[in-house]
């Protein structure tokens, strides 16, 4: 059954391309008329080896995420080299990061003059932990494999979640589906542009799984893009369930396969997403056809708490307008529109093109912009999980780059859209996904341990010594402060006293072996 070819019903055909209208060329990431990829550089990366979402957003309206503990580890094996045959009739095959042409502009190591291939009605990726190397018998069978940069990697999720307060309710001894308990061995996430599309492919992987015994599926969560209605249709949006629109700040790497609209950030080496040789702060992984072109990725399901994000909203009206808290704690209005470029309105007069939501600085090189936060608070979430050019405790300076802690998310909602008028439904919500680098220490680890939950990490501008990320930070309500800087001299305005609003309910830190490698892992014997 080819994704290319696979015969639709007319009600998939209608589902796609409402899909398509919004997913195909959509949102914010339509590039602008300056869009680039790099300074005119032209990719060394070897995009049908590299794992498809590493470096493209497929977006895709919905997706199923399968945890796998192996059953028989040479079963096992063989049905991964299944998954990179190359043949779609016998296994669905692992999206690589090649050029399908529909959906995003061809970035320069594409031929744009390539006739455009159909956006395929699925996309797979595979994500493997440590404890699942081992029950696949890798060190068994490839003495000489190491790991030696990739400390954490080999340690775990569960081992480390205090580093990025992942603790009380969101600590390890509570989390679902056997994540961090050594049995959580492979992750396989099945992306799809329409609901039959998706049954029909896990249909199609379940039955693969139990072949032989090869894996056990012991838990699976589905995530969709929320919808709005529109002309009496429903619509997905890239808004989450705080009610942010999401998808405007993407990473750019430097000579990548996909454009996004020209911002003040420099671009990003590819080496901090891609394992490289030329990599500045790590060995490749041993051996060579293992480690080369994969990269890492830490898989969270994380709840959010919109009805205590909306209460605590309107408790604090007596200081500030709700609207605008939500905004000086996103950093962002809820449309997309930073404080950064807007900091009265969401709606500034003339507005500002989508292309524009994501070119601004905090600091510029000769320290003017906004240094002090009174725009944008330096406490605000986007801003503490992407300073840009704001000096930060042991790097950086003025208008320069802190890129070699960035991360790419790949994420998306589950569970329905909030419904304020009916807030305690007693339905878990939140966003479920990938944060992908190629060291989940300096990357993931660091901004979650030293921006999301530290107040030091903003070099010369002194936060209170209990400040956190106000969204997403772990919180104490005892203790949890947030300040709003204001002009003129005026006191600042201090929001305290809140809980945290997002709770990790699982957790695993995977390597996402190339094609290559997985190929390598298959022939094992």
């Amino acid at each position: 059954m080819s994704r290319d070819n696979k015969a639709d019903s007319p009600q998939a055909k209608e589902s796609r391309g409402i899909l398509r209208r919004l997913f195909g060329r959509g949102g914010h990431e339509t590039p602008g008329p300056h869009a680039h990829s790099g300074p005119g550089t032209k990719t060394t990366l070897d995009l049908s080896d590299i794992q498809g979402f590493i470096l493209r957003g497929y977006r895709m309206p919905m997706v199923r995420h399968f945890l796998l503990t192996v059953g028989i580890p040479a079963a096992a094996r063989e049905l991964l080299g299944r998954l990179v045959s190359g043949d779609e009739s016998d296994a669905p095959q692992i999206t690589t990061a090649e050029d399908w042409h529909v959906g995003f502009e061809p970035g320069p190591g594409d031929n744009p003059a390539d006739v455009p291939r159909r956006k395929p009605d699925y996309c797979l990726n595979l994500g493997i932990t440590w404890p699942g190397l081992v029950a696949l018998e890798i060190k068994d069978r490839v003495p000489n494999v190491s790991f030696k940069s990739f400390g954490a990697f080999t340690a775990g999720a569960a081992e480390r979640a205090k580093l990025v307060g992942d603790t009380g309710a969101s600590g390890p001894q509570n989390w679902i589906g056997a994540f961090g308990t050594g049995s959580d061995h492979v992750l396989v996430t099945l992306y799809a542009i329409s609901p039959e599309t998706m049954t029909s492919y896990s249909d199609r992987l379940s039955a693969l799984f139990a072949e032989g015994d090869a894996f056990r599926e012991i838990w699976r969560q589905d995530g969709m893009a929320l919808m709005e209605m529109k002309d009496g249709k429903p619509v997905p949006t890239f808004k989450v369930h705080f009610g942010y629109t999401d998808g405007i700040g993407m990473t750019t790497i430097r000579g990548g396969p996909e454009r996004y609209p020209q911002d003040h950030q420099q671009p990003c080496e590819p080496w901090l997403f891609v394992l490289l040789e030329e990599a500045e702060n790590y060995f490749v992984p041993e051996p060579r056809e293992l480690g080369l072109n994969g990269s890492f990725a830490v898989f969270k399901m994380i709840e959010t708490d919109v009805v205590g994000f909306e209460n605590y909203l309107q408790s604090n009206k007596d200081k500030i307008d709700p609207e605008l808290l939500a905004a000086k704690i996103c950093g962002r209005w809820r449309n997309g529109v930073p404080l950064a470029l807007s900091p009265e309105t969401d709606s500034p007069p003339g507005g500002i093109p989508p292309e524009q939501l994501n070119n601004f600085e905090y600091v510029n090189a000769d320290g003017s912009g906004d240094p002090k936060g009174l725009r944008c608070p330096v406490g605000a979430h986007i801003r503490r999980i992407n300073p840009r050019g704001q000096p930060i405790t042991g790097q950086g300076q003025p208008g320069g780059s802190n890129n070699t802690h960035r991360l790419i998310r790949r994420g998306m909602p589950y569970g329905p859209i909030y419904d304020p008028t009916q807030p305690d439904d007693g339905i878990e919500r939140g966003l479920l996904g990938y944060f992908i680098n190629s060291s989940i220490e300096n990357q993931y680890e660091f901004v979650l341990g030293q921006w999301v939950n530290d107040s030091e990490f903003a070099g010369a501008v002194r936060l209170h010594p209990k400040s956190k990320d106000p969204l997403i930070g772990t919180q104490d309500p005892a203790e949890s402060i947030f300040v709003i800087p204001q002009a003129n001299g005026a006191p600042p305005i201090k929001i305290t006293g809140f809980s945290s609003f997002v709770t990790t309910r699982a957790a695993a830190y995977c390597f996402l072996p190339s094609i290559t490698a997985v190929k390598f892992i298959s022939k094992l014997g």
